[in-house]
């Protein structure tokens, strides 16, 4: 009877442990809150929507129009929002013309966090990512998934974890394995699970650990498909911010030749 209730009380324990023992951290919902409050309460090229998701719920803007019938999705990088004006606005409304386009908020944690902070919220990007594929596929038939910095992370994450949608045609990463100084990619990308094409664009003054890894990269994307690429664009930073139009004009024509 001791003996029972001995082994009882180390199981509970052994369940409390487990549970305490968890490297996941919940987004920032407040962060969140003033990120939509401010830059998405109204949208003017573009719709805004709640897409329902296991966690909750979280903004999409959408460019549809009847006529087209692939579309890009685009993640943004680490604590932005999908209206950010250096690449995600550029690209939702430059590639509208030919594609629908939908960008999406994915969580953030509070200023200053790191890569290595966000990699504990990564569960909750591939829900948002799965969710907000699963919305397009209604509409649309083809999808391509555009990512930038944390969003190629959570991007990887989702592939690593479940597999590519059926409905993903291609894959453009730009400023792809960016991490904070001292720090380094935990794991690697699931490169091994992607037949599309990607076109891989990184600045000329880019992150040191994006430069350092560009070979390589170029080297594994060509080895997946033929059509996959990758493209330097001259005296641009990670965040392209006086370069959008370049970068936007290469993901045009490469996306032609598909």
């Amino acid at each position: 009877m001791l003996l029972n209730k001995y082994l009882l009380i180390l199981a509970f324990s052994a369940i409390i442990f487990t549970g305490c023992s968890t490297d996941k951290e919940t987004p920032d919902s407040k962060r969140e809150k003033i990120i939509y409050q401010q830059n998405l309460l109204e949208i003017f090229d573009g719709e805004h929507h709640f897409v329902d998701y296991k966690y909750g719920e979280f903004s999409l803007i959408e460019l549809f129009d009847e006529n087209n019938d692939s579309a890009i999705l685009f993640l943004h990088g680490r604590g932005l929002h999908p209206n950010e004006q250096k690449l995600a606005y550029p690209i939702r409304t430059e590639l509208s013309n030919r594609y629908n386009t939908y960008s999406i908020q994915l969580p953030v944690l509070k200023k200053l966090s790191t890569y290595y902070d966000y990699t504990k919220i990564f569960y909750d990007s591939d829900e948002r990512i799965k969710s907000a594929i699963e919305y397009i596929s209604t509409k649309n038939t083809n999808i391509i998934v555009v990512a930038h910095s944390c969003g190629v992370h959570m991007l990887m994450s989702l592939i690593n974890n479940e597999k590519l949608s059926e409905n993903i045609s291609s894959l453009v990463l730009i400023g792809s394995g960016a991490v904070d100084k001292g720090q380094k990619l935990i794991y690697k990308y699931p490169y091994s699970k992607i037949l599309v094409p990607i076109l891989d664009i990184y600045g000329e003054y880019d992150f040191n650990y994006v430069i350092s890894k560009a070979d390589e990269r170029k080297r594994i994307i060509k080895t997946i498909n033929n059509k996959s690429k990758q493209i330097q664009i001259k005296s641009s930073n990670h965040y392209h911010e006086d370069n959008s139009s370049e970068l936007i004009a290469h993901v045009k024509k490469w996306l032609t030749n598909q």
